[in-house]
């Protein structure tokens, strides 16, 4: 306790001297330290960016057109606790949210140029690499596969799937289908031979674990990803999608192609589980449409099993229909209208902006949250701390580029003028 304390105490002088470690150092503990230590963390990088504004920098605070749009959202996240069946229950995603919203106020104020945002980015998939490394081990030593995580009957072969330091392959499948885009936009950017190894061999050893979690939604998401990426990138290349899909086929191990194959088999218990729990997810939708049953998982668990006492659910395994479940049709358009400006922004930024390094970071890190939100379909990736707080982190570095690309225009306008 008094190492922890001590390491905690470092990091917030550290923070203070320059809150960019601050920022960089809650990148990469997080998926490595327990939630309670990341929440403590955060918020405590929060209240060191308040003291900076009030003492050092003398609230000098970025403007964003997104501004009004988070704080409508927190407001609602408010709102639906507060008027939750299980106020308390609710307090605990809250806080979550909160404590992610605060660090991403902290990333949009203090990440002040290109080198910056691009270090933190390269922090941010080296990261991710260590996790995806630490799931390599793991399929190596042959770790015990929990029988629940996959139907043996459909999926015999299966033997084990990796979880990392996330405790489970879904989710583990969801920070890795973040982080991946990211890692390919650094390996397209990049022009020198060495960097691109790097990201190369980064880039491989993500996508090398992320088929080892076994993670059907994990896969689709990741293939909607990279759809993505190539549209706003390089349209050129969706021609090259089919043939390298066909390679994929003869390449894969046959327990990864029948894997793939049970996608829409309606017989595997995971599948069929899931379309049980969005029935009776539909009908709470249905019971509570329009204030819904209170922000966050327990109240819905807790108004589950009112309809069904036989099936300990946590969520919904799909994130609209929690979303809907939780804070009601008025919550739901809200958080839907949120990220429609976030990704109409980005693409705007993306196609107006002439900077090559700009264009191909949002490009990546938009494949990114597609690709997450495309496994939403089938997880409720708002869910555990570590994927909220990732979730909100690639919110945040979205918001940073428009950033800077409007600050990039501002000052090649003025400089225009000073020519003229």
């Amino acid at each position: 306790m008094v190492v922890k304390v001590l390491a905690g105490l470092i990091a917030i002088l550290l923070s203070i001297i320059d809150i960019k470690i601050g920022i960089g150092l809650a990148i990469f503990i997080l998926p490595f330290v327990p939630k309670a230590y990341s929440l403590i963390y955060l918020i405590s990088l929060f209240m060191v960016f308040i003291f900076r504004q009030i003492f050092i920098v003398r609230w000098d605070l970025k403007k964003s057109v997104f501004g009004a749009f988070i704080f409508i959202l927190a407001s609602v996240m408010l709102i639906s606790t507060l008027t939750s069946y299980n106020p308390q229950g609710s307090f605990r995603d809250l806080v979550i949210h909160f404590s992610s919203l605060g660090l991403l106020i902290v990333m949009v104020n203090n990440i002040e140029n290109k080198k910056q945002l691009n270090s933190i980015l390269t922090l941010f998939v080296f990261t991710a690499v260590l996790v995806a490394i630490y799931g390599l081990y793991q399929y190596k030593v042959g770790i015990k596969l929990d029988r629940a995580w996959v139907d043996v009957s459909i999926n015999p072969d299966i033997n084990t799937r990796v979880f990392s330091v996330f405790g489970n392959p879904n989710i583990l499948a969801e920070y890795l289908i973040m982080s991946i885009p990211i890692s390919i936009a650094l390996f397209w950017f990049t022009k020198k031979l060495f960097k691109k190894l790097i990201f190369l061999v980064s880039s491989l050893i993500l996508i090398g674990t992320l088929i080892l979690t076994f993670s059907r939604g994990g896969w689709l998401g990741f293939a909607f990803g990279v759809l993505i990426f190539v549209i706003l990138i390089e349209k050129r290349l969706l021609l090259s999608l089919i043939p390298a899909g066909v390679l994929a086929i003869f390449i894969m191990p046959s327990t990864v192609i029948h894997r793939i194959a049970t996608i829409g088999n309606l017989s595997d218990s995971s599948n069929a589980y899931r379309i049980k729990v969005w029935t009776i997810t539909l009908d709470i939708i249905r019971d509570n449409l329009i204030t819904g049953v209170g922000f966050g998982y327990i109240p819905f668990r807790e108004t589950f099993l009112k309809y069904i006492r036989t099936m300990n659910v946590y969520h919904a395994h799909n994130m609209y229909l929690e979303t809907l479940a939780e804070m009601g049709i008025g919550g739901f358009i809200l958080f839907i209208l949120f990220i429609f400006i976030i990704y109409k922004y980005a693409i705007i930024t993306l196609i107006k902006n002439n900077d090559r390094y700009l264009k191909t970071m949002i490009a990546g890190v938009l494949a990114g949250l597609s690709s997450v939100l495309f496994h939403g379909l089938f997880e409720n990736i708002l869910y555990l701390p570590r994927i909220i707080i990732t979730f909100w982190m690639l919110i945040s570095f979205i918001l940073v580029a428009v950033r800077l690309s409007k600050e990039e225009s501002k000052e090649m306008r003025l400089n225009n003028i000073e020519i003229i």
